[in-house]
């Protein structure tokens, strides 16, 4: 318990918010007061208001002095409660403007936060280049060695006996087609073509074709976005693509994307399981890390049972 104190004692958090409560039991009780009053004064005026009685025959003098009492007295209302339309949201907004201020996360805050981002993104990054290394190793890697070896043997058999060189062309032949298109794999998984030749939308359409869920993809891109926001909602596609084959069980997928304003959204439903969660290694965190690097939102609705929804928002 002491050791909790003296913790909370030396965080300026802390202080912060015994300022707040000193402000709040003085200041801004007098100013909620204030707004309180405002926002009430045409009522009480109404009120207030009382017409001059005529006694007896007294002519016209009465009709209109009582005619020019009403309409002061609603000419008061009116600018009273014009008055209070913009005092009483400008209070709001001063009490608004110092609760954030003193009990908002300061800057403190956002470094933990910076620094926690950044440990994730490089952790990512690390796994994805220890997975580039193993797929280069154990795919085109070897591939490429049972070309060369093939080569060596066509070599070998072009001195003794042409005739028998033949089909070891043809093999050799089909091993560097298999390491081309290994390549280009691994290439897609990295950046791939389409998408900095034509764009997120053909880019989306690729990966919908190679889905083996079926996809329906309606995004309306007046423009291309910038690439790293491209490439960012890219790889929030796949991934989404991915999870929803392997662990979702969807039948259909939906993806559809928009500018909204100055951001680019994306979502990516699907009528799978649902019970979609971060923590259990799907890639969605590293997404989540990925979209906060270039300023972007990331949120998931996958209650039990589905159906499940990823949507991103870039700035564009």
């Amino acid at each position: 318990m002491v050791a909790w104190l003296r913790t909370r004692h030396a965080e300026p958090v802390t202080w912060r918010e015994l300022a707040y409560l000193v402000l709040h039991g003085t200041l801004l009780v007098l100013l909620d007061a204030a707004a309180t009053a405002i926002a009430f004064a045409p009522l009480l005026l109404l009120g207030a208001v009382s017409l001059p009685r005529s006694e007896g025959d007294t002519g016209s003098l009465d009709v209109a002095v009582a005619a020019a009492v009403a309409a002061l007295a609603v000419l008061a209302v009116l600018a009273v409660a014009l008055a209070a339309l913009y005092l009483v949201p400008l209070a709001a907004l001063a009490h608004g403007a110092v609760a954030r201020q003193l009990l908002g996360p300061g800057a403190e805050a956002a470094v933990r936060t910076l620094t926690s981002s950044r440990a994730r993104l490089v952790d990512a990054f690390e796994v994805e280049r220890r997975r580039i290394e193993r797929d280069l190793h154990d795919g085109a890697q070897q591939r490429l060695l049972e070309l060369g070896i093939t080569l060596v043997a066509i070599e070998l058999e072009l001195d003794e006996a042409p005739e028998a060189a033949r089909p070891l062309v043809r093999k050799a032949a089909g091993q560097a087609r298999s390491a081309l298109a290994e390549l280009r794999e691994l290439v897609r998984g990295i950046h791939p073509r389409v998408l900095t030749d034509l764009g997120l939308a053909a880019a989306v359409a690729d990966l919908a074709d190679r889905s083996v869920v079926p996809v329906r993809v309606a995004l309306d891109l007046p423009r291309r976005p910038p690439s790293t926001v491209e490439s960012t909602a890219y790889f929030v596609v796949a991934e989404a693509l991915a999870n929803a084959a392997r662990h979702a069980d969807a039948t259909t997928v939906t993806v559809s994307g928009r500018l909204d304003g100055d951001r680019l959204v994306v979502e990516v439903r699907d009528d799978g399981g649902g019970g979609a969660d971060p923590g259990r290694g799907t890639g969605l965190a590293g997404l989540a890390d990925r979209t906060d690097a270039v300023g972007g939102v990331l949120t998931l609705a996958s209650p039990p049972g589905g159906p499940t929804v990823l949507r991103v928002e870039l700035p564009w």
